[in-house]
């Protein structure tokens, strides 16, 4: 009879298969190699002394190789299994009657006994030799394996950790089917919980505020150790926005990060939103602050043992004492009308004081081909709208600036002029854009990117570096802003500006940095959706000399700087760069209308 492969493992008088990755090519070559010995050897037959000459029909049959039913088997310690082999003459025809002599290659690892009962004795492997009297010989490589394990044990199954610690999983007793103490052996762990990460060494460590199972394992057996996470103590509690200018019926989604005693950020946490004054603000439970009434209120932002209060003001949003005058000059469209006219009223809602009254003289075609002449006294700020073919469509959808500016502090903006590519006017209205197009350029008017620029001569002190790798604002009121928002850790830190690009071909120096403020209005960047006005952006007009009306901020902060799925910007996908030619001022104005030209005025500069 044959070698069996399917007894059960670890019942007497069995083997066990040993299975490896590498296990089919050995046996193609033992096969190989024991075929060549075994022909080699195998030329006498049972009972001969001689393999030459010819075979007598009535002699019996010889012996030309001992086939094992496989080359290589294992068997574990103390473990036994009968060992059967084949006789088979030259034309593979089994010989039956052949008495073999059995023999093992090193009896300190396995022992065979004269009927081919091999026993494990230690761990290692030898070969099982069988004979006949002729000289033929075959061979089984014998893999003589430790005890299986029977178990493993550990002081407990049940452990604490601190959430964010690291723990070792002590060192288990492991013992084998012997009754052995195993030594020199490490169970394999795995974690079943994602808050649970675990080192084939059994170090634990807890990255979240969640129980779960690491399982230890070696061999059949495996044990399931239980670990309860402890939520880290929270020191404090921050909130962005941390401060809340809103208006009635706005609405400003906030975000909340706890910290511990180390200073380490927490995730994963829930947090308690409240208001101490719900007629003025209330708080929804996932720390959407809504402005209900003109006042004040406070929301506390809690979670374990940290909270946080953050201040807020809710103002009655409306149209202010600023007033934008709008000139439409020649034959403007409808849909330009209608958005210059929403742009104005945008930003008559975030400057709140009008102006020194300013009479404003100029001479036809002063401020750019087509602008008529000026002989009016302007309460707070003109802006005289065209529409006029630039380059065609798809190339510079407009042109933009400030033009007069008054001659004393602050020297803000009188009059200041609008074009718009007629080439470009249908494409923009039907991709939503147009209004947002004409509020950004009616920005550079009131000074955003235009009046900070040194070359301008004006408010030079607001900006540093520009054209070099990192531009910022400094203005005082617009660092607080940012820093609120999340922008700037610090109020000392400059605010951003667009470092990409050239003096002729991006959007370099006169806009925010969009790759820190996103899809925010004054960037470069006109998005398919809203393009929130932010505190920053209103708190640097107030750092020029405007007054102006925080509470008239949109929903903007770090947080949903970039992200499209906030309250902010609910249509927000891709956004689409303005090509822009920014106009700078060339005229001071005295209060009685004396106009002065601004000696080496700045060139048009193209964005």
């Amino acid at each position: 009879m044959s070698m069996g492969w399917s007894r059960r493992p670890g019942a007497q008088g069995s083997f066990r298969k040993l299975v490896s990755p590498g296990f089919k090519p050995e046996w193609r070559r033992w096969s190989s190699i024991f075929a060549v010995g075994a022909c080699a050897v195998a030329i006498a037959s049972c009972g001969s002394d001689s393999g030459t000459g010819p075979v007598s029909s009535k002699g019996p049959p010889k012996v030309s190789r001992i086939i094992f039913s496989q080359i290589v088997d294992s068997v574990e310690v103390q473990r036994t299994n009968t060992v059967t082999a084949t006789c088979v003459d030259s034309a593979g025809t089994q010989v039956t009657g052949c008495p073999l002599t059995w023999s093992t290659s090193d009896t300190t690892v396995v022992r065979v006994s004269a009927t081919g009962v091999v026993t494990g004795v230690n761990a290692g492997s030898a070969n099982v030799d069988a004979s006949v009297a002729s000289g033929v010989t075959g061979s089984l490589r014998v893999l003589v394996l430790p005890p299986a394990i029977a178990t493993i044990t550990y002081p407990t199954t049940s452990f604490t950790i601190n959430e964010g610690a690291t723990f070792t999983i002590p060192t288990p007793v492991i013992v084998d089917r012997t009754g052995a103490t195993v030594t020199g052996r490490v169970p394999n762990y795995r974690s079943t919980s994602p808050g649970l990460t675990v080192t084939a060494s059994g170090l634990v460590t807890a990255t979240a505020a969640a129980s779960g199972v690491i399982v230890a394992s070696l061999d059949t057996v495996s044990v399931e150790l239980q670990f309860t996470v402890i939520p880290a103590p929270i020191a404090s509690v921050k909130v962005v926005p941390s401060i809340l200018d809103m208006g009635v019926a706005r609405t400003v989604a906030t975000q909340s990060s706890a910290y511990g005693v180390d200073g380490q950020k927490i995730v994963g946490r829930q947090y308690t939103y409240t208001t101490d004054n719900p007629a003025i603000a209330k708080v929804s439970a996932t720390g959407v602050v809504t402005g209900v009434a003109p006042g004040k209120a406070t929301l506390t932002v809690s979670s374990g043992g940290g909270s946080v209060n953050v201040p807020i003001s809710v103002a009655q949003l409306g149209v202010g004492g600023f007033v934008i005058d709008l000139q439409f000059v020649g034959n403007v469209s409808q849909a330009t009308q209608q958005a210059a006219q929403e742009a104005a009223q945008t930003w008559e809602k975030v400057l709140s004081a009008p102006l020194i009254p300013y009479h404003i003289i100029t001479n036809a075609n002063d401020c750019g081909a087509g602008v008529p002449a000026v002989n009016k006294t302007e309460t707070s700020l003109l802006v005289i709208v065209q529409e006029d073919s630039i380059d065609g469509p798809g190339k510079t959808v407009g042109l933009g600036g400030p033009c007069v500016l008054r001659d004393d502090a602050p020297q803000l903006t009188a009059l200041g002029t609008l074009t718009i590519d007629k080439a470009d006017i249908v494409s923009l209205e039907q991709e939503g854009l147009l209004t947002a197009t004409i509020t950004h350029e009616m920005g550079h008017i009131l000074g955003i990117g235009t009046l900070w620029d040194p070359a301008a001569g004006f408010f030079a002190n607001l900006a540093t570096g520009l054209g070099g790798v990192d531009p910022v604002f400094i203005g005082h009121n617009a660092r607080v802003a940012s820093a609120a928002l999340g922008f700037t850790p610090d109020s000392t830190l400059g605010v951003p500006i667009e470092n990409t690009g050239t003096v002729n071909d991006g959007t370099r120096d006169a806009h925010w940095r969009a790759s820190v403020f996103g899809h925010e209005l004054m960037t470069g960047t006109i998005h398919f959706g809203l393009n929130p006005i932010s505190l920053v952006t209103i708190e640097t007009l107030a750092d020029f000399g405007y007054s102006v009306v925080p509470e008239a901020a949109d929903d903007f902060n770090i947080l949903n700087a970039t992200n499209p799925g906030t309250i902010i910007t609910p249509s927000l996908s891709v956004g689409t760069r303005v090509r822009e030619t920014i106009l700078f001022p060339q005229f001071t104005v005295t209060r009685g209308g004396t106009l002065r030209r601004i000696p080496n005025a700045r060139p048009p500069q193209k964005q």
